[in-house]
């Protein structure tokens, strides 16, 4: 049993890990190490005052969630988009070479054949005549599971042009990547699933799934929701009163009353080293040193290779995946939103026919903030309805730099913005820009493979399972992943 669990990372995952070991183990020792001087990690939501009683949020990060995440359900207090809702149902890509302007993205059969994006139709046609075409490969390694980029899932079922248009914007949206780089097995693994179920064909798993005929999912039922999951039905997504930041608030609230727990911001991590037979470590910070008996660690894998001692085995993989570092910038126009933009969730870019250029602005999307989120309770909504909010992401795969100088990159999305939306669109009268440097990691194929590899290394002789690496570069990245993850630490301790 843990006397002395140390947290590296005060991210999502790391807080996760905290709340869920300490009502796990309550007599353990639990330190939370965290080098910013906050809590949160990407997430964080910002206040705009606009008029003396009046102010806006804005997201740096994530900005709504999905009901699915049941282990963030557990600990909500929700603002709720209905599947009704135009940004439930509405959403758009720029693909000029398609249409000028946006382009919606159609939602039935009949829609598709009234869209621009028709062009793709015989592809997803031909799609169930395609023989099933997964190459099996062959290994000496008993764990090994044949994987693939999205890219080249999407172009061998349904052709490169389906995979390049609506595959790559698809990916600049959630992973700010390259489709051509990242798994599809670690970043959409349902996708397999649905080719299975329909004997190699997509298009007919679908079917099947729309049918009811499909593989049962095992089902979890050891959340504590209580009337939460009933107040989801018909939700498409949801956030917080007062933005994502609210989650990490919370649960640094619940943490701050457990007395075995210390959450100590302002205190990175210098080195890990192991100590004698009874397999315990030493943490060292610039402040002190701590003698725990085991360790979560919630760090970018990058951050926690160079901490690790040099004489232990080395864990495997650590430095796989790049990260992409993604520019976010926040608009707020004094106009209501149906005078800047349609009504729906946003829109999202695929990568350019010549690829990614150096010279290019490098505008992954857009989201409506304005449409994707309803207004809060107690809200003034005829004030909040003479304003709107739209949050522009730029870079991943990009490998041009961004304009330092605030005005220029401004102005540079301002003209984007009005080709995008053809509207001749007002200045805004207040922004916020965020450069978030190896934000998202790139899960590259045999992602899962390699994660496995890493846990046995942790499981063995040496570090004998006291040790647990998880977090957004090992279990996946969104809100729900990282809660998720924090949730099942030390389940086997």
């Amino acid at each position: 049993m843990p006397r002395h669990i140390a947290i590296l990372g005060g991210g999502l995952t790391g807080l996760s890990s905290a709340f869920h070991l300490s009502r796990r183990f309550p007599n353990a020792r639990i330190t939370l190490l965290e080098k910013q001087n906050r809590f949160g990690g990407w997430v964080r939501s910002e206040q705009v005052q606009l008029e003396p009683t009046a102010s806006l949020t804005v997201e740096a990060g994530p900005r709504t969630l999905r009901p699915a995440g049941k282990s963030v359900l557990e600990l909500s207090l929700l603002l709720k988009t209905p599947r009704s809702a135009p940004a439930a149902h509405s959403r758009f890509i720029y693909a000029p070479t398609i249409q000028p302007g946006l382009t919606s993205i159609p939602t039935t059969p009949l829609a598709f054949l009234r869209s621009p994006l028709r062009v793709l139709l015989p592809d997803i046609l031909r799609e169930p005549l395609r023989k099933s075409n997964r190459t099996a490969t062959t290994s000496q390694s008993k764990n090994e599971t044949y994987d693939e980029s999205l890219d080249s899932f999407l172009s061998r079922r349904f052709g490169p042009e389906l995979a390049r248009v609506l595959g790559s914007a698809l990916v600049h949206g959630i992973y700010a990547a390259d489709a051509r780089d990242l798994s599809v097995r670690a970043a959409f693994p349902s996708l397999y699933d649905i080719e299975d179920n329909g004997n190699g064909s997509v298009v007919l798993g679908i079917l099947k799934m729309m049918m009811g005929i499909k593989k049962p999912i095992p089902k979890d039922n050891d959340y504590e929701l209580g009337d939460v999951e009933a107040l989801m039905q018909g939700i498409a997504v949801y956030s917080f009163q007062g933005g994502i930041q609210t989650l990490p608030n919370a649960l640094v609230n619940a943490l701050q009353s457990k007395p075995a727990l210390e959450l100590c911001s302002e205190e990175g991590v210098a080195g890990i080293e192991m100590r004698g037979q009874d397999g315990s470590f030493v943490v060292h910070t610039p402040k002190r040193t701590l003698s725990p008996s085991h360790i979560i660690s919630a760090l970018p894998l990058h951050s926690l290779q160079p901490i690790l001692p040099s004489y232990a085995p080395a864990l495997p993989h650590l430095g796989a995946n790049p990260s992409s570092s993604v520019t976010v910038l926040s608009l707020i126009f004094a106009a209501p939103p149906h005078t800047i933009h349609p009504a729906g969730f946003g829109y999202l870019i695929p990568r350019p026919k010549d690829d990614y250029s150096p010279s290019a602005l490098g505008i992954l999307g857009t989201v409506f903030d304005s449409n994707a989120l309803p207004i809060p309770p107690g809200a003034d909504h005829a004030h909040e309805a003479k304003y709107t909010k739209l949050t522009v992401m730029l870079g991943g795969p990009y490998p041009g730099a961004l304009p330092q100088d605030k005005t220029v990159l401004l102005a540079q999305v301002m003209d984007h913005l009005r080709s995008a939306l053809q509207r001749d669109l007002p200045e805004p009268i207040a922004s916020r820009v965020w450069r978030q440097d190896r934000c998202i990691p790139t899960l590259r194929v045999g992602h899962r493979q390699r994660m496995a590899e890493l846990r046995e290394v942790l499981e063995g002789r040496v570090w004998r399972g006291r040790m647990e690496v998880v977090g957004a570069g090992v279990d996946g990245l969104s809100v729900g992943d990282c809660v998720e993850a924090g949730r099942r630490v030390g389940a086997r301790w």
